[in-house]
């Protein structure tokens, strides 16, 4: 840690944060959001899940130009994309409910609904980062095995290849989320 590296001021009231929540644990107190700087947005939930503790941290430093000003900024063609994939997830999550649960009531979906759903699988895969770029390409195989069973009207396997669909979104999540 340098004295002028910009980030130690925000570094170090996260640190202050972090020491007074860990206070606050040990006295049995729930955690709460973190207001933190400009430049740093933080949160800790802390939860019990299936009768454990689960504790979730989320600590995000935005891009420099929002920071702090006298920094190169960040383009909007990036903050753009950021906001083109989120949209995009969204839309991936919806669809793909809906198809369950249409599934799920042991209907074929909509074709429509279906080439929807691989349209916006196909758009998310082009966002993908190299680390998950393998879970992506499993993820869009069982895409195209998902259609295979609509056309060919197997049910069985149309609800096989959701749960692996959705098997594949969770196991990415945990691996790189």
């Amino acid at each position: 840690m340098t004295n002028n590296d910009p980030i130690d001021p925000l570094r170090l009231e996260l640190a202050r944060h972090l020491e007074a929540l860990a206070q606050r644990l040990r006295q049995g107190e729930a955690a709460e959001d973190i207001t933190l700087a400009p430049g740093i947005q933080a949160y800790i939930h802390i939860k019990e899940k299936k009768g454990r503790p689960s504790a979730k941290v989320s600590v995000k430093w935005l891009p420099p130009a929002y920071a702090a000003p006298d920094f190169v900024p960040c383009t909007d063609e990036g903050l753009r994309q950021l906001a083109n994939f989120k949209e995009i997830k969204k839309r991936l999550g919806l669809t793909f409910r809906e198809l369950e649960k249409i599934a799920g009531q042991g209907d074929f979906p909509p074709e429509a609904k279906l080439r929807e759903f691989v349209a916006v699988a196909r758009e998310f895969a082009r966002f993908a980062e190299p680390e998950w770029q393998a879970e992506m390409q499993i993820f869009m195989e069982h895409a195209a095995n998902l259609e295979l069973a609509w056309q060919n009207r197997q049910l069985e396997m149309l609800q096989h290849e959701l749960r692996d669909l959705h098997n594949q979104m969770m196991a990415c999540h945990r691996e790189h989320k």
